[in-house]
């Protein structure tokens, strides 16, 4: 009962945010649920709470990770490899080592790999959060997708690191050589077993899709097992989870566009049921940091005024050296990509604007709290070193780079403008269907074949499902109004003018379509205005 309880706080917690940020819509939305996640922490079931680093990464991580990894295609990350691979790889390790060698160099009691499993923890960074804080402003479209593409993957290059450094702790000495193998190891092959699982289960989906009348009710249920299958799969062959499910949801990307065309009911489905788990973790996400503050706070009473000054210097410090790796790299990088993304050197000044503004966006997340919480209370049959400073380091440095970004960028960035209003939107959408289903009815000479792609065209017009209108006008003369609107367009459909246009198959179809709808979700009448007008 626990679990479920927690579980029930959190979403509530998630509500409640829902419902605060609509008082207070200057604020970004993570701090909200960190504010909220820090009320939680008082409730007795998150009291002296501390992160399961491995409930964490299975039940939230994995299935957040899988959801990227299905936004971006295969021909993508093809063509894009080279710019990932420094973006995710090379900029990650050099980060880690650069942060090492300087919190060696200031805590001269932490040993290197110590001050390397910090560098580790501090790497992955959170386009999510970028997103989250920058919902009001217009950011460089070259920028965001850089941030994307960095986080797809660094964090489980920071695992990796993370993992080699507690095993040179464990064992007391170090092969570049070993070190180098364990790598490709833990990342080849968590990649390996995403792809061939994925194909794995790609194949039984598509099969189950060609083969059963209502696919969706065992295809769904295969979607949102897949993460958690993968990335135990992955973890118990000791390669990396977080890379495994990554490259599952390329493939599942791949399967998606292949069956786009015959399968638009599953399609829609898994979509909504997906972004739907998929913005409820990220809240959940915040939450947890926000609940998991107050366990950091009494570590920071334990160590006293000035031990907790020196490890918010040193926090600082941290930042600052992050900061400046990430913008030498992108402003010195001189790859064909990466000018797409910060604009080539032959234009300086706006070079140098989109190399800060990607140096800033390196926000860091839950991600790097739970990297912190996993680390061993014990290693080599002894006390894990520092493990409380450790932590508190972690976590000032996802508030300093929130804060940092937070502050900076809706002063640097230019507003979003809005363009369009999701009437256009809407009113384009519906045209588009309209236009097919007159096409369809014109070129398919099988009545029930035509029957049945019309219906699933028009199940993909926003205001057959939109009651938005009817919960606010619901009343005895506007339910008259639709009815009398509704035989208005029906008599329209057998005037002459559109007996000369169309033929009677086509109009009969219409007709049909119309005469489905219900008074409660023939809310709007401007598509049928549209569509008469095309």
């Amino acid at each position: 009962m626990t679990a479920l309880y927690t579980l029930a706080l959190l979403l509530i917690g998630v509500i409640g945010t829902n419902l605060i940020k609509q008082f207070f819509p200057k604020i970004p939305e993570p701090f909200i649920l960190i504010i909220v996640g820090i009320f939680l922490s008082f409730t007795p079931i998150f009291q002296n709470f501390e992160l399961e680093p491995e409930f964490f990464m299975l039940m939230i991580i994995a299935p957040l990770m899988f959801l990227d990894g299905q936004k971006q295609s295969f021909s993508k990350i093809k063509k894009r490899f080279s710019i990932i691979f420094l973006l995710s790889v090379v900029l990650a390790v050099a980060t880690a080592i650069v942060v090492g060698l300087i919190a060696n160099r200031v805590e001269v009691q932490w040993t290197l790999p110590l001050a390397i499993a910090l560098a580790a923890i501090v790497v992955p960074t959170d386009a999510v959060a970028v997103k989250s804080m920058t919902s009001s402003v217009d950011m460089p479209n070259g920028v965001g997708e850089a941030l994307e593409l960095e986080s797809l993957f660094n964090d489980a290059t920071g695992l990796v690191l993370l993992d080699l450094a507690l095993s040179v702790l464990e064992q007391g000495k170090f092969s570049l050589i070993a070190g180098i193998g364990h790598f490709l190891f833990v990342a080849v092959g968590g990649a390996l077993i995403g792809v061939i699982t994925g194909f794995l289960l790609v194949t039984i989906r598509t099969n189950i899709t060609f083969r059963t009348v209502s696919p969706e009710t065992t295809i769904i249920p295969i979607s949102l097992l897949t993460p958690f299958i993968v990335y135990f799969l992955a973890e118990s062959f000791g390669t990396s989870g977080i890379l495994a499910v990554v490259a599952t949801g390329i493939v599942h990307n791949w399967e998606s566009n292949k069956l786009r065309l015959t399968s638009t009911r599953v399609q829609l489905t898994s979509n909504t049921i997906w972004e739907s788990i998929s913005n409820v973790l990220n809240s959940i996400v915040f939450i947890i940091l926000g609940i998991s503050l107050p366990i950091v706070w009494q570590e920071i009473i334990h160590m006293g005024l000035v031990g907790i000054m020196q490890l918010l210097g040193l926090s600082i410090l941290i930042y600052i050296a992050m900061y400046a790796v990430r913008y030498i790299w992108a402003f010195r990088e001189d790859n064909q990509s990466a000018n797409t993304f910060f604009d080539s050197h032959s234009n300086p000044k706006q070079h140098r604007f989109l190399s800060h503004i990607f140096a800033i966006s390196g926000v860091h997340g839950t991600m790097t709290l739970a990297m912190a919480f996993s680390l061993p209370l014990t290693i080599a049959n002894h006390a894990f070193p520092y493990r409380a400073e450790l932590i508190v380091v972690a976590t000032l440095i996802i508030l300093i780079s929130m804060l940092m970004s937070a502050i900076i960028l809706p002063i640097a960035l230019p507003k979003k403008a809005v363009t369009y209003t999701k009437t256009d939107l809407e009113n384009t959408r519906n045209k588009m269907v309209d236009y097919a289903s007159l096409k369809v009815s014109e070129t398919t000479a099988n009545p029930a074949v035509r029957e049945a792609i019309m219906i699933q065209l028009q199940s993909q017009k926003g205001w057959l499902n939109d009651n938005h209108s009817t919960r606010n006008y619901n009343s005895q003369k506007y339910n008259s109004l639709l009815n009398n609107t509704k035989d208005f367009i029906i008599h329209y459909l057998h005037s002459d003018s559109v007996e000369q246009k169309y033929s009677s198959e086509v109009i009969d179809a219409y007709e049909k379509i119309l005469n489905r709808l219900k008074i409660s979700s023939f809310s709007n009448t401007a598509p049928y205005k549209d569509f008469f007008t095309m």
